[in-house]
């Protein structure tokens, strides 16, 4: 399933770098996409992991904003 989000305080290439390199990483995630200027988030996974995805943006700085 695809989902995007946006987050909070992604200001620049290296803060996109990071969530990227961290998401991808994730089990359930097969791909991720930033844009910083929108600061949106998206992402091609199994929704079960939705919960752990949040917790990680939200460990890095980047909480989702709803």
């Amino acid at each position: 399933m695809q989902k995007t989000v946006t987050v909070a305080n992604m200001m620049c290439g290296g803060c996109a770098g990071t969530i990227e390199s961290n998401l991808s990483a994730m089990e359930g995630v097969d791909q991720v996409s930033v844009n910083v200027e929108e600061k949106r988030v998206t992402l091609e996974l199994d929704e079960v992991f939705m919960p752990q995805i949040a917790e990680k943006l939200t460990e890095l700085g980047y909480p989702i904003q709803e």
